[in-house]
């Protein structure tokens, strides 16, 4: 008789903890566009939450990447840089982001974007 009593325990627990999980609200994001400058049809697009950044490159005829680094929660560094001819992604599954830069070439001429979640 008590073991099933522990058994339903943990099942109502179980339960109880999916219910806050998928009742929980969006997460803030934060994005931004912006168009290169060597071609004004090459559009870029940052975008952060509190677990993943993404800076996405579509259209045009500029040869740069896209490119993200994040900053996480207890860390003064930044990360490195991840590029992409599409999407270039960094992914923080537990701790948080606190800052993301994108930028849209590896040059001195790159515009980077720091954004917040």
């Amino acid at each position: 008789m008590k073991l099933s009593r522990v058994r339903y325990g943990v099942g109502a627990a179980a339960v109880a903890m999916s219910v806050v999980v998928l009742s929980a609200g969006p997460a803030s994001a934060a994005s931004e566009t912006w168009y290169r400058d060597c071609a004004k049809d090459t559009k870029y697009v940052a975008k952060v939450s509190a677990h993943e950044a993404t800076t996405t490159k579509s259209g045009g005829s500029c040869a740069g990447h896209a490119w993200v680094r994040i900053k996480v929660e207890g860390s003064s560094k930044w990360g490195t840089w991840a590029d992409s001819n599409s999407t270039a992604k960094r992914i923080s599954p537990v701790y948080k982001i606190v800052q993301s830069q994108h930028k849209d070439c590896n040059c001195s001429t790159a515009k980077i974007v720091t954004l917040k979640p």
